[in-house]
């Protein structure tokens, strides 16, 4: 139940985004996408009595970049939202590691029993690809038109960090701790 309802606060926020994107312009669907993400985040306590600190994180990013395209009338603030929580994982990812305390482990304890050096190892692969998804995300802003990057944001970028997860389960079945042979 949990996985499911992460999974849909992080879809439901997106797909208001670019829906309202079409209707209402960039500035308008960042808006929705903040109301959105706080509904989310609302019903997800109600359910679970806690909430993932990504999608605290996440909504926080949210409200200031729509805030300050909105004061300042530059969407440059909304495009950068996904750089700086990108940043701001690998960043967490990458010191957790550093300090042989893994923030991956804390997260994904129950999924997998993994030695430190395992752990340790996952955290980088997870930090350098949060970093090159904030580069990504920079290029695409900055050198595509807005529409193309909106449909990179909702189409492109959660596709990649799923292929990204997903390729990282040969190194979980290889590195768990009960693994025989």
């Amino acid at each position: 139940m949990l996985r499911l309802l992460k999974l849909l606060s992080e879809l439901v926020p997106l797909v208001v985004f670019f829906v309202c994107y079409h209707y209402e312009g960039i500035q308008n669907a960042a808006i929705y996408m903040f109301i959105a993400s706080l509904v989310v985040v609302c019903v997800v306590y109600i359910i679970e009595r806690k909430v993932p600190t990504f999608s605290i994180i996440s909504t926080v990013v949210l409200l200031l970049s729509a805030l300050l395209s909105i004061a300042t009338g530059n969407t440059m603030f909304i495009k950068m939202k996904p750089t700086v929580l990108y940043l701001l994982f690998g960043s967490a990812f990458y010191l957790s590691a550093f300090r042989k305390k893994p923030f991956l482990q804390f997260m994904l304890k129950e999924v997998a029993d993994l030695s430190l050096k395992a752990w340790v190892t996952l955290s980088y692969r997870f930090a350098w690809f949060f970093i090159a998804m904030a580069l990504l995300n920079e290029v695409m802003w900055r050198s595509c038109e807005e529409g193309t990057w909106v449909k990179f944001k909702v189409f492109g970028a959660i596709p990649i960090t799923l292929l990204f997860t997903f390729s990282q389960i040969p190194f979980l079945l290889k590195h768990r701790t009960d693994h025989k042979g």
